[in-house]
């Protein structure tokens, strides 16, 4: 199976696991987040975190 198909359906168990629990938990969640932007970072391990161009 391809990488990306793996990350979603873990994604989608993880959305069904968290619902089972308790249904409104993004509902909730997303109550708390007001972004101003998204920041899409670099997902290299062995480039730390702090370290930009």
């Amino acid at each position: 199976m391809e990488s990306f198909r793996k990350l979603l359906l873990a994604n989608k168990a993880f959305v069904q696991d968290k619902m089972s629990v308790d249904p409104h938990f993004f509902q909730q969640s997303a109550l708390d987040q007001k972004p101003e932007f998204m920041w899409i970072g670099c997902s290299d391990s062995r480039v730390p975190a702090e370290e930009g161009n």
